[in-house]
This record gives structure tokens, sequence and C-alpha cells, in this order.
């Protein structure tokens, strides 16, 4: 008896030790912890799940606690209608990460007392008709001023943990179509870092929500704090170029956008413990694009693109720029580098929209110590796509297991071209040249699917159909799946829908945050 109490004690502590090794484990890991994913180049862990083959089956897991995160992108025709209808007020256009057992989000509300009576919304005959229906609601919805959230959710039940709110500090920066405001947050070793409304950084501790230190992004925040003082005394909005990079972190330095210019920003490296700024690089990377983190020999590298057509690769520790390539196309979007390669534009030879040459793209073999082409897509109309503002920076390419996916769109003559092409990663061998995916957007890669999100850049139209990822064997497995919520969604930079163990995260415009779970029952 004594021996069989002994066993049950060891086999209880034992339980005990792997349930705590287990929390450990959850608690502290990093499956999507900034806008470009866990590797830094937009491609999700695997977790080894078995997904449903019929989206229309997948499951509401959960709908956030948390309803006040905004509705992000506006419209050009719908302005003054969606400051009325759509539930609650205007918000970022950010995407949630994923980290530590949560999901934050950053997003911001209008506030104070003051609006923007000045502002082509609140003025006219199509705006007292708003008004006389519905004067409060839109007079709320232009408010001059702005609080910045960061909110902390719990990623199994969808409880808000924790809301960081920075009264007064920030702008509202609800913009139409295009032009706004995007920047994720990024989490690393404990802490949540975001980036303001008016160009404010913040760091806080990921348990709690506290505030560790607070600075700023450079000029771009003066320039903001000015616009905003301009807006106050002519009672309109404070507009400004769009913000769509993210943050990064990248071999322990917070990597920061600075938005200085309307075509490339500068980057600055900062203390993730202090917010001490560590160097600077001025106008090397597209200010659309979240900086590629590069992992090679056990470190961590910033890879960066511009709309000068230039390459470059750039320690974290010192901002030293260890090589730089010329002579390419211009590169809006973000990179998304494998272990040894790279895709980058180079342009077509061929006369694009706007008399432009479409854009192509080539491999670059990557080292630490520089870069070159490997090879270079074909230039005909199934590797195209177009550089003109209303795509410029949508992500067109991912590369994993030895192949590159590439989803060319573009208008050659009369015909909108929407290719899927899956190459071989070394040598460029078309693997598969198809047409099968039908509607513009971009491509996830989940498990051994693709999830194909169509019109990614309008919410009200937005679905997801699930294909196979195989060339050999490839096929659609689920028809078109549109979401039973109106998304959030981004203009130029499409909104990024996280994929972590078997769920995907949607922001909607209700304002909240929807976790769905696409593992197939019975299975997992």
């Amino acid at each position: 008896m004594a021996l069989t109490h002994r066993f049950n004690v060891t086999r209880t502590v034992l339980l005990f030790a792997a349930v705590a090794a287990m929390s450990v484990c959850i608690s502290t890991r990093a499956d999507y912890p900034a806008m470009n994913g866990p590797t830094g180049n937009l491609v999700p862990k695997r977790y080894g799940h078995v997904l449903m083959t019929d989206l229309q089956d997948a499951r509401l897991k959960w709908k956030s606690e948390t309803q006040d995160l905004g509705y992000g992108k506006g419209s050009v025709s719908g302005y003054i209608a969606n400051l009325v209808k759509w539930p609650g007020h205007p918000g970022s256009w950010s995407a949630p990460i994923v980290a530590d057992g949560k999901v934050f989000v950053t997003s911001f509300r209008p506030s104070g007392k003051a609006w923007a009576q000045q502002h082509p919304a609140a003025k006219g005959d199509k705006a007292k008709r708003w008004f006389d229906l519905a004067g409060e609601k839109l007079r709320d919805n232009l408010r001059i001023d702005g609080d910045d959230l960061l909110v902390a959710i719990d990623q199994a039940t969808g409880k808000t943990l924790w809301t960081a709110v920075e009264k007064g500090k920030g702008l509202n920066r609800y913009m139409g179509k295009r032009e706004g405001f995007g920047p994720s947050a990024v989490y690393d070793d404990g802490r949540v870092f975001s980036i303001g409304t008016t160009g404010r950084l913040y760091a806080y501790d990921a348990k709690t929500g506290k505030r560790l230190w607070e600075t700023h992004i450079g000029p771009a925040h003066e320039r903001m704090e000015q616009k905003k003082k301009e807006a106050f005394e002519k009672q309109t909005f404070a507009s400004d170029f769009g913000w769509d990079a993210s943050p990064v972190v990248a071999d322990g330095v917070l990597i920061v956008p600075m938005f200085d210019h309307a075509v490339d920003t500068s980057l600055r490296g900062v203390d993730p413990k202090t917010g001490k700024t560590l160097w600077e690089r001025e106008a090397v990377s597209s200010r659309y694009a979240t900086p590629a983190v590069w992992s090679h020999g056990g470190k961590q590298y910033v890879l960066v693109a511009t709309r000068a057509g230039e390459m470059r690769l750039i320690q974290p520790s010192d901002g030293k720029v260890l090589w730089k390539v010329g002579g390419l196309g211009p590169t809006w979007y973000a990179l998304t580098p494998s272990a040894t390669h790279v895709m980058v534009n180079v342009d077509s030879k061929q006369p694009g929209s706007e008399g432009k040459p479409f854009s192509l793209l080539a491999a670059y073999k990557l080292s630490a110590s520089g870069a070159e082409r490997a090879w270079t897509m074909p230039d005909d109309k199934r590797f195209w796509f177009e550089g003109h503002m209303d795509s410029v920076a949508r992500r067109r390419v991912f590369i994993r297991d030895g192949k590159v996916y590439h989803y060319g769109a573009n208008k050659a003559g009369d015909q909108r071209n929407r290719t899927l092409n899956i190459l071989d990663e070394k040598t460029g061998k078309v693997l598969l040249s198809t047409t099968e995916p039908n509607g513009d957007s971009f491509f996830i890669p989940v498990e051994d699917r693709l999830l194909h999100v169509v019109d990614g850049s309008h919410s009200d139209r937005l679905t997801i159909a699930m294909y196979t990822a195989d060339p050999a064997n490839f096929k659609r497995l689920s028809e078109p799946w549109k979401p039973p919520h109106q998304s959030t969604t981004g203009y130029e930079v499409f909104m990024e829908i996280p994929y972590v163990d078997g769920c995907i995260y949607m922001r909607t415009a209700a304002g909240d945050v929807r976790c769905y779970d696409l593992r197939k029952a019975g299975v997992n």
C-alpha cells in the first residue's frame, strides 16, 4: 500500500510537472508576433493539424469581448455613410498579432470635444441629411482628437485581459479608401510595442499592460503634432500620407519605420528595454513595407528594398549596411526571404499601365556578404503584376519548402490576368501556372494548404477559398467562404490574417476580433 501511495504521489507530481511545462510552453511562445509573421517573411508556423476541406464549416471559436477597435478603412462613395451607419467609430487598419497566449491589437478612437466642422463630411446637402438622421453619431466620429489604444485579448477565450489607453495623445486618422493608418504592434521577450497615430512609440508589459516607456519616431511625430495643432485651429482633420509599415524586432533590436518621407522611409534601431535610439538609416525601405527579418548563421538581419530600386541588408545591432544591390525596379512591397533567396522586382520589358513597365520578379541568392541574381521569371503576362498606386504594395509572393508561390495580377490589354505560379526556388523552373484561382488578392500558406483571400481590399467583398499547396496535385478544396461578419481591411497594404494553431484571427467592422477554427472536426 505504501508502494502504491508512493507511486500515486510520484505520478501526481509528474502530471503537475507536465502540465506546468505545457503552461510555460503555451504562455511564452510567439506564434505570430509581428505583422509579417513568426519568421519575418509572412509564412506562418506549421502545427501538424488536419484542416477542413470546406471552409463553410469554419467554426467561430470566439468573438472578442473588446468591441472598441473601430472599423478601419472607409471608402470614397460611402465616406459619410460609414461614419454614421457602421457600428462604433473609425479605427486603424492594423492587423492582430498573436504571442504569449494573447492576441494584441493596436488602434485608435476619436475623443475630445472639438470636431471637424470644416471637413467635407460635415458640409453640404448630403451631410445635412445625415445630421438630420444621426447628428450626434456623425459629430462623435468627426472628433479631431484621438486616443491611441492597445488591447490584449485572451487567445483561448476572447476575453479582454487589459487595455492601454493613451488619452488625447493621438489623432482621429480616419481616411477614405486610401492612405490610412495601419502599423501593427510587435511582441518580443515579454514586451509589446506599438506606434501611435502622431508617431509616439509605446512599450508595454505584455502580461499587465503597464507602460514601460514612451518615446517617438522622430520628425514624423513633430510633423503630426503640428498638423494636430492646425486641425484644431481650422476645425478639420489632420491628414498625412499613409502609414502602412509595422515595427519588427531583429536580433534583440526594435526596428521602427520613421515615416519621414512620402515614398521611402528611414528606419530607426531602438533599444527595446529603454526606448533609446541606437541608430538611424535614411530612406532605406518602402514606407508601405514592413522590414523583413532574415535569419542566417544563427543571426538575424534586416532585409529591405525601396521604390528607388535598391535592396539592402542591415545589421540590427548598429544599423550598418552590410551590402546594397542597386538597379532594381521599384519594390514597394514587403520582402519575403527564405533561408537562401528573396524575390525582388526587376521590371518587365513590356509596357504596363500609365506607360510604366509591368513588374517582374527575379530571385536573388542571399548571403551575409552580398546578393547575386539566381534567375528571373519568364517575361510574359502570367508573371506580370502592376506597379501603379492601387496595387504597389500588395503581397505577391512567398517562399516555402523550396517553392516560390507568386500571384501575377495585371491588366494586359482589356483583360485582367490573374495567375498563380509555383516555381522551383533554386532554378526558377515553372512547376505550375494556373488561372484557376478566381479573384485578385493574396495567398496564405496554412499547414499543407493555401488560403486564397479574395478581394482583401474591400471589406464587404472579402471571401476566402482553400487550395492544395502541392503543384503536382493542385486543386480547389473549398468554394469561396464569406465570413459571417464584415471585415476590416486595408487598401494599398492588405490587413494580414494570422494563422495560429489551426485558427485564423480577423478584425471586423464591428470593432472586434473573431477567431475561426479551421481544424477538421474529430481529427485534431
